[in-house]
């Protein structure tokens, strides 16, 4: 693999570099193509998640967990998925080999949060606190993400 990192969410986990696991199961993985989403949990790049966020395309779809939530288009470039489809009868034995990847447009994806740098989730609160977000029901995040807290609290 090129360009390889440490997906967050699996370091939260007990992955990492100083995980007895070897890679996959240590969460050293990188940008699949051409979704360009996280090759461990499947997360949507956090650059193209802050530059919908900014573009206003999107729809945050609130979920009862503070580390996730899923984008729903509304407007924009329809985001891509990328998954194997391998029939009954495939040989294949395992990702790195298979031939059988498929891309197909989807109109939602998740996002995990941990993907975020710490400037780019600043910057959320502030798309947040100046109510330039857009939200499917119930219009808010009635679980915040792990990074916010309310005003006052």
């Amino acid at each position: 693999m090129t360009d390889t990192f440490f997906c967050p969410r699996a370091v939260e986990n007990g992955g990492g570099p100083d995980s007895p696991f070897m890679r996959p199961f240590n969460g050293e993985t990188s940008w699949r193509q051409p979704d360009n989403r996280c090759g461990y949990c499947g997360s949507l790049h956090q650059d193209d998640f802050m530059a919908r966020l900014e573009a206003g395309d999107v729809t945050i779809v609130p979920t009862d967990k503070s580390y996730k939530a899923y984008i729903r288009n509304d407007g924009g470039t329809p985001f891509k998925q990328t998954y194997r489809d391998c029939g009954a009868s495939s040989d294949c034995k395992g990702p790195d080999t298979c031939t059988h990847w498929v891309t197909r447009e989807i109109a939602e994806t998740k996002f995990y949060f941990q993907h975020l740098t710490d400037d780019q989730r600043r910057r959320v609160v502030e798309l947040l606190n100046g109510k330039k977000v857009k939200f499917a029901a119930p219009g808010y995040f009635y679980v915040l993400p792990f990074f916010c807290s309310r005003a006052g609290a």
